[in-house]
């Protein structure tokens, strides 16, 4: 059985399985129909607060989800209210603290740099684009068009929820 050494006890680990079928789905879905499920991050976050109350126990459990549910949505608040992100995706990083607690923290790291580099890849694209292109394109046309541009920040909580998971210490 998988377990991780924390804070000089052990925890059992069978609540990966779950967290990485919910940010699955939630990119999934995300990718086909540009939201996130209501539905699917209920579903998620309900999964998230019985298995930390399994694992860490009921009261201690319960205490370190509703602070990794809480932490993103105060955290990430801003960047929504600057539509840098969207509703969806923060409630995806908080279905994720229902899991991890208050390493949610982590995993918005880890899920800002994974939007970095898909953000430098799609930026090496549009540029390869307008090079190859036989038109010409102004340099403001060209910001134009980026800023336009969308892009699905469910992949990269998910690259970041798979680094927290591939960081663990595993015993």
């Amino acid at each position: 059985m998988l377990t991780t050494q924390r804070e000089g006890r052990t925890e059992i680990i069978y609540y990966v399985i779950p967290l990485i079928a919910t940010v699955s789905m939630a990119v999934v879905s995300d990718f086909r129909d540009w939201r996130i499920p209501n539905r699917l991050i209920a579903v998620g976050m309900i999964q998230g607060f019985l298995m930390s109350a399994v694992v860490r126990g009921p009261c201690d459990g319960l205490l370190s989800s509703v602070a990794g549910c809480v932490i993103p949505v105060v955290i990430l608040f801003v960047l929504f209210h600057k539509k840098a992100l969207g509703a969806g995706d923060i409630k995806l990083l908080a279905t994720a603290g229902t899991f991890v607690g208050t390493d949610v923290i982590r995993v918005i790291v880890y899920s800002f740099l994974a939007g970095g580099v898909i953000s430098l890849f799609f930026l090496l694209k549009e540029v390869l684009m307008s090079v190859t292109n036989r038109k010409e394109i102004s340099t403001k046309q060209f910001y134009r068009n980026l800023m336009k541009s969308r892009v699905h920040f469910s992949a990269a909580i998910m690259g970041g929820v798979m680094y927290y998971v591939c960081t663990i210490e595993w015993r």
